[in-house]
């Protein structure tokens, strides 16, 4: 009995008392610690009704509301205990708290701003934070989050909302560093695992440091195995396998995967870590899910080159920069670059031919850019193609008469000029 009535004593004293005569009677108390609110509601709404409460058991009857999900009535009995007495901490935080909770984020500041003068306290500061976060208002709200995590870690909201600032603010290392506290604090859900994709995409960690582990059970590529991805055996050696660790963008795809197996940004993640881990044909799966939901965006069309040029497939990567280009996704610039880039991997390979091919069709998207003209000057004159290399040598002394290595393009422009005059 001594220790119930201690705990009835604290329950009072922790709902903020301005006045000690406004206690509420042990009864309504009682039955609100155990649980049972409706009960709680039956005993206090007569009093409410007839004006005959305490401020301390308006409290009382607002949380009891607020656990059976009548809001709107906690609301209004907060307001009345405001109009009494506006310097009320608790009421304010409660009646900010409904508010912000009903997308009503303007009028839910009002009453957090006065309860954080009031009391400064981290579930207020948390609140604030959100509100903030809400309104678009993202300095603000990192200030009270930051003061709400730094006095209870146990949340995993505020540093979840932290981490969603950095990330709007392309910062992936800190948003990673957040929703991992997040996910410590407890956090579990598909939204986190897609965050933290995006934040491990930010940092480009498509993939985990590579290990090799002695696995107990057979395993093939994708299985996740004690916090490891499965990238593929190692021929010859039982049971030992090339792992990655998990943070970086393959792990959370298939976390997210797991999660909601049609969220189609699992299957982007997927194609992304696949293709940094050098497999093309689970890339190429993964890709090819993606593309029975999602077609002729920028993020689907960046996968398809880069597939393409894993794989050397020139003609296919040909095609869709056509189309890319056609749909307005890239524009002239980026088209050119991306045509340069495979002229490039094409003259490497010793295809100088085609790789003329595809810079004269970049030229014709940035017909000034200085590598373009360059590379094409070079390779017609490696192919003796006098009359061809001239004229892009004449245009780049033209165009670029600052460059630093200008005496040496109007040497070459100049030997060629008299090789031709040579030959009449």
């Amino acid at each position: 009995m001594q220790l119930k009535s201690l705990m009835l004593t604290s329950i009072i004293l922790s709902l903020s008392l301005p006045l000690l005569a406004e206690v509420p009677e042990k009864g309504a108390v009682e039955v609100y610690v155990r649980g049972d609110y409706a009960g709680a509601v039956k005993l206090l709404e007569p009093k409410y009704r007839s004006e005959k409460i305490t401020i301390q058991e308006c409290i009382i009857l607002a949380r009891a509301y607020l656990h059976l999900e009548r809001a709107d009535d906690a609301l209004a009995v907060l307001k009345s205990v405001l109009d009494i007495d506006r310097e009320n901490p608790e009421a304010n935080s409660l009646a900010g708290r409904i508010l912000n909770e009903q997308g009503k984020h303007k009028q839910a500041l009002e009453y957090l701003k006065q309860a954080w003068r009031l009391k400064r306290d981290s579930a207020i500061a948390s609140t604030l934070g959100t509100c903030y976060y809400a309104l678009g208002e993202f300095t603000k709200a990192k200030v009270y989050l930051e003061k709400a995590l730094s006095e209870d870690i146990r949340d995993p909201r505020n540093s979840f909302i932290l981490g969603k600032i950095c990330l709007e603010r392309d910062f992936g290392s800190l948003a990673e560093k957040n929703l991992l506290k997040a996910e410590e604090a407890g956090m579990a859900s598909a939204e986190l695992y897609l965050l933290l994709g995006r934040a491990y995409l930010l940092q480009r960690k498509y993939v985990g440091p590579i290990l090799v582990r002695r696995l107990s059970e057979l395993a093939r590529a994708g299985d996740i195995v004690d916090d490891y991805v499965v990238l593929g055996g190692i021929e010859g050696a039982s049971n030992q396998y090339r792992v990655c660790t998990r943070h970086c963008v393959l792990y959370e795809g298939y976390r997210l995967l797991q999660a909601e197996p049609d969220n189609i940004y699992a299957r982007y993640l997927l194609a992304r870590g696949w293709l940094a881990a050098g497999n093309k044909d689970l890339a190429a799966e993964h890709l090819s899910a993606l593309l029975e939901r999602e077609k002729s965006t920028l993020r689907i069309t960046e996968l398809q080159i880069q597939l393409n040029l894993a794989r050397r497939e020139y003609g296919s990567l040909e095609r869709t920069l056509e189309a890319a280009a056609k749909a307005g996704l890239f524009d002239a610039q980026r088209t050119a670059e991306s045509y340069y880039q495979v002229a490039m991997m094409l003259r490497v390979a010793g295809n100088q031919k085609e790789a003329i091919r595809l810079l004269s069709k970049a030229e014709s998207y940035a017909p000034t850019w200085s590598p373009i003209l360059r590379s094409l000057a070079g390779l017609h004159l490696g192919l003796g193609h006098r009359s061809e290399a001239r004229g892009y040598y004449t245009r780049l002394v033209e165009l670029f008469p600052d460059a630093a290595d200008i005496d040496k393009l109007r040497n070459r422009l100049r030997v060629l000029e008299e090789q031709t005059r040579t030959e009449r």
